[in-house]
């Protein structure tokens, strides 16, 4: 019997047990036999299962979880530190002796590292760091409300308010109510998955957590991309172009595609109740072209100031997403605006990045699968909370 049948007769046992207590809370002496006979038998096939997962060298490959990460293994969760696997002091000796003499000397310490089939000559010592690729700058998930969700929920959202009148003497009283519409917040799943060989999992231990680390990145900036341009449609709503109109710019007499009066301008146009809270959203790029602006400018009072690592655009902080578009003709490459107020994002059982491994499906190739995973979405509920900057399309 497989790994697979025995957890499936585990289960069954254990459920069966269970049923009978719940369909009967005074059991009978043949229901007590009954039950005492299923946790027996799911105490026999719990103890194959352990003896079939002492021996799988699979699950021991996956050690290391990085911060952040849920790392479930057979449905359940592992936190184990890698233990780093060092040669002994005469490896060295022993594999330059086997070198120079064409193979007719093997020291007993060669067989701490390889094989006799060439892979002696393979290099055994390999840096514990990968050199990470820098990821797109991210934001919104940082800015918006986000909260956990076990369903879609229904928000609604006040489109006008009501009216009040003067009214005459004797006269009756008007009535205009205000008016409400309402967005859906849901989840939709997104993922990636990764082939990794045993021989590279078990030779490389920084490989497993530099995977699960691309996995959890890959993931980040595929959503963040949706939360700034989605459709709305079968993925999150982005929030560009689903906010307030704010200002149309025109570039200024220097070029500058976003000028300084626009970033005044801008401010105008948010209500006093954002303002506390509000910040900038851009990309980095955009931001030079302000900064140049100001240089140009020659301002007395700098618009743009930085204070430890952190950029101010006239005292409120700027915060920078790769996936902002672009500062071009017809463009809104500037919002303004409090964000948690404006932006909500729902994260289907919990906010982690569920990250599985998979030892099973391509085993026969010698392929361990790890597979990440998040059911999320983003909608915009209260538009006027932020307003951005339009250059001007001619």
């Amino acid at each position: 019997m497989n790994l697979m049948d025995l957890k499936q007769q585990h289960k069954f046992a254990l459920d069966r047990a269970e049923s009978i207590l719940n369909d009967n809370p005074n059991p009978t002496e043949a229901q007590l036999r009954d039950i005492d006979m299923c946790t027996r038998e799911a105490a026999a096939t719990r103890r194959q299962i352990q003896a079939i997962e002492s021996q799988n060298t699979i699950t021991g490959m996956m050690q290391r979880t990085p911060k952040g990460a849920v790392l479930l293994v057979d449905g359940g969760r592992r936190y184990t530190k890698t233990v780093k696997q060092e040669l002994s002091a005469e490896y060295t000796g022993d594999f330059y002796d086997y070198i120079s003499s064409k193979g007719t000397k093997v020291g007993a310490a060669l067989y701490e590292g390889s094989d006799g089939s060439g892979g002696y000559a393979v290099p055994v010592t390999v840096d514990d760091q990968i050199v990470p690729l820098a990821p797109q700058e991210m934001a919104l998930r940082r800015l918006a409300t986000v909260i956990p969700t076990v369903m879609d929920i229904k928000i609604p959202i006040k489109q006008s308010f009501g009216t009040t009148a003067a009214k005459a003497e004797l006269s009756s009283f008007g009535e205009v109510e205000p008016t409400l519409e309402q967005t859906t917040l849901s989840a939709y799943m997104a993922g990636n998955l990764h082939n990794i060989s045993w021989e590279l999992a078990q030779d490389v231990p920084a490989f497993q957590a530099f995977a699960v680390d691309d996995l959890i990145l890959s993931q980040q900036m595929f959503e963040e991309n949706l939360y700034c341009n989605g459709t709305g449609t079968g993925q999150a709503q982005g929030i560009f172009g689903n906010v307030g109109a704010g200002i149309t710019d025109e570039p200024d007499s220097n070029g500058n595609l976003v000028s300084i009066n626009a970033t005044l301008d801008v401010q105008g146009t948010l209500n006093a109740v954002y303002h506390p809270n509000a910040s900038w959203l851009m990309t980095r790029a955009t931001g030079i072209i302000i900064r140049k602006a100001q240089t140009q400018a020659n301002l007395f009072s700098p618009a743009w100031t930085r204070v430890g690592k952190q950029d101010f655009l006239h005292g409120y902080p700027v915060e920078f997403s790769a996936y902002a578009p672009a500062a071009a003709r017809g463009a809104t490459p500037v919002l303004f605006g409090d964000f948690k107020r404006a932006y909500v994002i729902g994260d289907r059982g919990g906010s982690g990045i569920n990250v599985k491994v998979l030892d099973q499906p391509l085993a026969s190739q010698g392929i361990l699968q790890l597979l990440a995973y998040r059911r999320t979405d983003g909608r915009v509920r209260r538009s006027e909370a932020v307003q951005g900057i339009t250059i001007s399309a001619s």
